[in-house]
């Protein structure tokens, strides 16, 4: 049995006492330790006194209820000495609670439970059982246990409970509640792998059936399981039913059901092959580009990159490209971002004259874009058009595109625009970094958010790797460190970051001609915040690089052991005994 450590920094025996208590953050605190609990107490301790006590606690909170979910699916079988029939009891309670992610998670853990049984025979035994009794149930909603757990044992029963596993299903399909027949049809994709087990009139039958529901979120849930049929026999044999399913749900009134497919689509294509997914199923995507539904545009254009490898150079030119240049003056900025993401992934596949002629408009179009995501999507996928183009030819465009988004009022956009500077840098080297484009980066290091002070910072640490400390030191390095006599002290703390983020990258020389007498200045700072960052910098800096530099950084510590601020001294002072 795993003997798992207490880092809790309370006794055990409080812990225990804690699932006892009427505050429900004391419970919850308490059951999220249960295995080291089950550890202390040992095995016999914890089938006979933990398990029972805590089938009391399955009429708690849903907040409990989720912890104790999430506590009994990490060791428990080992934690009870392997006797796994001990957890079925509060599996199957579990699988009756209101919360779904519960239920779910009590189920799977049932299904795990079932495959470290003895043998078959006990396996049909209790899991049968545990399956009627939860079918039988007053509450409905343990129905989902039931469809997620027929498809892990439905192979491992006799003929006649297969027999009766599959009635349960076809009535569980049927049901007069719409969440039942939800639970039926999202998890009937398990069952159909199955087949032949699940014969093809039973399949039809249960397909048949949800295809005509009136509710779209049980007709959506149809994809899954026309894909997975696809991978059985079953579709060999039943190629026209499937076929002619999945066209009905391209065609289906509601907006969400072809959503899911459009979703789906690059599934449906690898299922069916690429001459399957032309001819039956290419035309749709062309038409979901053009739907009245904006979130149908959306998920079509974002699924551009996906099925293009589906379709063959000619149609992309003469089909596809077409409707893109109206996607990219749609009104709605998430429809503009889902092409932004995706319409690049074309160009390997129509090559470079394709690319500069078709897609390259667009990608120029799209980097003007008044909405800063868009911009940043594309930044993203730059590599699938320098790919194929070269990035000299791109550079210069970039960088007006570049310079907008390095002034965003969004912090993140900001944060995210750093990261293609050393893009540019390993493609182009420095002819890119120009004075404007370095100026940005300064912008950066300086910027009043500390997330893009600190992307700003590794960004140089990047750029110096790619390009030298040569180079850094010529073009930038020099600027950064005059940051230390800028009243602002985050532009002063800046100064610190970057030496400790690119201190591999020096050499000693260095350091003692120019980052130690920073050191030494700023050690004489006026914000006490300043003072502890050179503390922390000097010993990080004497122990990383260590030789001619230990001592004059010594003595910068020893300098700061009689600082004003007790926490400066204390650091300097813990610093000198560590080295």
């Amino acid at each position: 049995m795993p003997k798992i450590e207490n880092t809790t920094g309370m006794p055990i025996n409080l812990i225990i006492d804690e699932l006892k208590s009427d505050d429900i953050r004391k419970r919850i605190h308490s059951v999220k330790h249960l295995d080291l609990i089950a550890s202390t107490i040992g095995p016999d301790r914890t089938k006979n006194e933990l398990i029972p006590f805590i089938q009391e606690l399955l009429d708690d909170d849903d907040e409990v209820l989720i912890e104790l979910a999430e506590s009994l699916s990490k060791n428990f079988v080992e934690l009870v000495g392997g006797q796994v029939q001990v957890l079925l009891p509060t599996f199957e309670a579990l699988c009756r609670v209101e919360d779904a992610s519960v239920r779910e998670k009590a189920a799977n853990q049932l299904k795990k439970c079932f495959t470290l049984l003895p043998d078959q025979k006990k396996v049909e035994e209790l899991s049968i059982g545990i399956i009627k009794r939860l079918n039988d149930s007053d509450y409905y909603m343990a129905k989902n246990a039931v469809v997620i757990l027929i498809p892990a044992i439905i192979n491992q029963v006799s003929q006649n409970n297969q027999n009766d596993l599959i009635n349960i299903v076809l009535k569980i399909s049927q049901d007069q509640i719409p969440q039942v027949r939800k639970f039926s049809s999202m998890y009937f994709q398990d069952l159909v792998r199955h087949y032949p087990i699940v014969n093809d009139a039973f399949i039809q039958n249960i397909l048949n059936s949800f295809i005509k529901d009136e509710q779209d979120f049980i007709r959506m849930y149809i994809v899954d399981s026309l894909i997975a049929s696809s991978k059985t026999a079953f579709f060999q044999k039943q190629q026209n039913f499937v076929l002619n399913m999945f066209k009905q749900l391209a065609e289906d009134q509601s907006w969400r059901v072809r959503y899911y497919f459009c979703e789906k689509l690059a599934d449906i294509g690898d299922s069916v092959g690429k001459e399957g997914y032309r001819r039956n199923f290419q035309n749709y995507h062309l038409k979901f580009l053009q739907d009245n539904e904006p979130e149908m545009k959306s998920i079509a254009a974002l699924k551009i990159e996906r099925v293009s490898s589906l379709m063959d150079a000619d149609d992309i030119m003469n089909k596809l490209v077409p409707l893109l240049k109206s996607i990219q003056q749609d009104q709605n900025s998430f429809v503009r971002n889902s092409l932004a993401s995706s319409v690049l992934a074309l160009s390997p596949i129509i090559g470079k004259k394709n690319t500069s002629e078709q897609i390259l408009p667009i990608f120029l179009n799209l980097l003007k874009d008044q909405d800063s995501e868009v911009r940043i999507t594309l930044f993203k996928k730059l590599s699938l058009i320098t790919n194929v183009l070269g990035v000299d030819s791109l550079s210069q465009s970039v960088i007006p595109a570049l310079t907008e988004l390095a002034q965003d009022k969004n912090w993140r956009i900001r944060a995210s625009t750093i990261e293609v500077l050393s893009f540019f840098a390993r493609a182009i080297g420095p002819e890119f970094l120009s004075d404007k484009v370095l100026k940005l980066l300064l912008d950066w290091l300086g910027d009043k958010v500390y997330s893009v002070r600190q992307t700003a910072i590794q960004q140089t640490a990047q750029l110096i790797s790619i390009l030298g400390i040569a180079w850094a030191d010529r073009n930038l390095l020099t600027k950064i460190w005059s940051f230390q006599s800028i009243q602002n002290y985050l532009h002063r703390l800046t100064v610190l970051f970057t030496i400790n983020q690119i201190a591999t990258s020096l050499n000693n020389d260095y350091i003692l001609k120019t980052i130690l007498p920073l050191l030494q200045q700023m050690s004489k700072d006026s914000v006490a915040n300043i003072r502890s960052n050179v503390c922390k910098t000097s010993i990080s800096l004497a122990k990383e690089k260590g030789g001619n530099i230990v001592d004059p950084l010594k003595k910068v510590l020893q300098s700061l052991c009689d600082d004003q601020d007790a926490e400066v001294k204390y650091q300097a002072k813990s610093a000198l005994e560590s080295l």
